[in-house]
């Protein structure tokens, strides 16, 4: 199989047993999803590990890690088996099927909007954490979903399952930068990043306006969720990379990343945070692929974070606002009312920004 002669030291025994663990890897491939040319690509990496370590080695071991290796977005194997497979060029359905295998890889194929953070970060765990936010990977991905769904939307267990998928991405993202650039702050090291690997299709005037949640009172008083930083004017700053739009970062005041998924992500960091954008630009392919599902027709985002939008109290309870009868939610503030934050929005866009170019 995959056009490797049996070696002349390897007895009767030891040749079944390489075929049928060979066979049973290509099987679970197949089950998957893979297509043939797919496969292919197994057999090359399988080869290739193979000569690396003699074929004296023990080939069970070398095909056990091979597949393991497939099982990894971002992986040398994953990857050539990933664009061996050209849905994005087909077919919507063609797509989808595509995109349906990644799911079962990366185990979202089981998570819904029900999922816990622990069950979603598991998944996280599915990437390369080698990926950095502007792998081709993740634009690759981005096209193959916008021929899935677009223009007709993220509907069905499929889309909801990409749909969530974008706060582990984006989850992937932050984790990648704060592990791997130095800096006393995330945005220190999200600076770096992008000054050491020349990032240049980056900008941090992209509109945060949907993660300046907050709640007003009948008294005008401004409420703000859990771990609201005042720094920096109280705004939060949204910086994109990867086309200028599709991986986000949300920076609050003291220059702390909010990610949905992060181990102690406050009230502020679930209702604020960031996720990765399907579409190119802010525009009707944004809002079919990344907007719409997050909004109340679709009913797709997790239920841990649309419980942080609303105050509690002491007891966990909702709280009822007495002057209009419904329950106080936390709330991105209307375009008409965005002036009254422009300038601190500006101050830290522009402190950003002299920072990168420094």
């Amino acid at each position: 199989m995959f056009g490797i002669k049996r070696p002349k030291s390897i007895d009767d025994k030891t040749w079944e047993k390489y075929q049928e663990d060979v066979t049973a890897k290509v099987l679970l491939l197949e089950k998957q999803g893979w297509p043939i040319e797919s496969i292919k690509e197994f057999g090359k990496y399988f080869k290739e590990m193979l000569g690396r370590k003699g074929q004296s080695s023990n080939m069970s071991e070398i095909v056990s890690s091979c597949y393991s290796d497939t099982q990894i977005v971002g992986t040398k194997v994953f990857d050539n088996m990933w664009y061996a497979w050209k849905a994005d060029r087909i077919s919507a359905s063609e797509s989808k099927k595509k995109l349906s295998g990644l799911m079962k890889i990366t185990g979202m194929d089981k998570l819904d909007e029900k999922s816990s953070a622990d069950q979603l970060r598991a998944v996280a765990d599915k990437i390369n954490k080698k990926m950095k936010p502007d792998d081709k990977f993740w634009g690759s991905l981005a096209g193959t979903v916008e021929k899935a769904y677009y223009p007709n939307g993220m509907k069905g267990d499929l889309g909801k399952q990409l749909h969530l998928f974008r706060y582990v991405i984006s989850y992937q993202q932050a984790k990648y930068i704060v592990d791997n650039y130095k800096g006393r702050t995330d945005e220190e090291k999200l600076i770096n990043y992008i000054v050491k690997e020349k990032i240049w299709n980056w900008t941090a005037d992209e509109s945060a306006r949907l993660h300046q949640k907050l709640y007003t009172n009948s008294q005008n008083t401004i409420i703000y969720p859990n771990g609201h930083s005042n720094a920096n004017g109280g705004v939060n700053l949204k910086v994109v990379t990867n086309t200028r739009f599709r991986s986000e970062f949300i920076i609050i005041g003291d220059g702390k990343f909010l990610a949905l998924l992060d181990k102690d992500a406050t009230q502020d960091a679930k209702a604020n945070c960031s996720s990765f954008n399907y579409a190119r630009q802010n525009d009707y392919i944004h809002q079919v692929l990344d907007v719409n599902p997050a909004g109340e027709n679709y009913n797709y985002e997790h239920q841990f974070r649309e419980e942080a939008r609303y105050i509690h109290d002491k007891y966990g309870n909702r709280i009822i606002d007495t002057n209009t009868g419904k329950e106080k939610i936390f709330a991105a503030p209307k375009l008409s009312n965005m002036n009254q934050y422009e300038n601190n929005v500006n101050k830290f866009q522009k402190k950003f920004k002299g920072r990168v170019l420094s």
